[in-house]
């Protein structure tokens, strides 16, 4: 199936941004909408993590929060969904995106207080990570160009976050393991846990463009 690439440049961005102009009518547009956050998750995402840090953001309960900043660049991402939890008053309105091919980012920017994937890390191909089955709590997403084959975006009341933010320590930890996942042995090679032998490692656990900070 040809992928049709979007020619407007941080198109998830836009969309998520003014898609606060379709709130069902029974939501008053003069009641302050807040966002709660993004919940990425995808089968697979493979490319090169360019930057790794630990950084602060504000959410919606927390003006200083310690957040794992992932740079990503030359991404691919099977099976992607996103979706955007907005609270309206006392409810939730869920925004969500997604495409059933794979999706292309030039770049990818998200800062998360939570991510999930499976041991079996991989070396891809084109990059110098490959991830399976990842679920990220995101607070800021920024992207370049994407390629997003037959997306779809709906909307619907309620919804809820699915993961809970991680502490400062345990995004710590997350972050000295993904850059255990990116160092090469010291013969050069790439570890084991890029090759799809990582299986004993520890699972990471439970939480476009100009960026967009809720």
């Amino acid at each position: 199936m040809k992928q049709k690439k979007n020619p407007i440049k941080f198109v998830i961005i836009i969309i998520f941004a003014f898609s606060w102009l379709v709130i069902p009518p029974k939501n008053s547009l003069a009641v302050n909408s807040v966002v709660i956050g993004f919940i990425i998750e995808a089968s697979r995402m493979e490319g090169t993590i360019q930057g790794l840090e630990l950084v602060t953001g504000e959410t919606i309960n927390e003006t200083d929060r310690p957040m794992l900043e992932m740079n990503f660049v030359n991404l691919k991402a099977e099976g992607l969904k996103i979706k955007k939890l907005v609270q309206i008053g006392g409810s939730t309105l869920t925004t969500n995106i997604g495409s059933e091919g794979n999706v292309q980012f030039k770049s990818l920017k998200v800062k998360v207080t939570n991510a999930t994937f499976d041991n079996d890390t991989y070396k891809p191909e084109n990059g110098n990570i490959g991830l399976k089955n990842v679920k990220l709590l995101a607070h800021s997403i920024t992207t370049g160009e994407a390629a997003l084959p037959q997306f779809q975006l709906t909307f619907n009341q309620g919804g809820n976050v699915e993961l809970e933010p991680k502490s400062e320590q345990e995004l710590k930890e997350m972050e000295a393991l993904l850059k255990n996942l990116l160092k090469p042995n010291e013969n050069g090679k790439d570890p084991d846990s890029q090759t799809g032998n990582g299986a004993n490692k520890p699972v990471v656990q439970d939480n476009a463009s100009q960026s967009e900070q809720p």
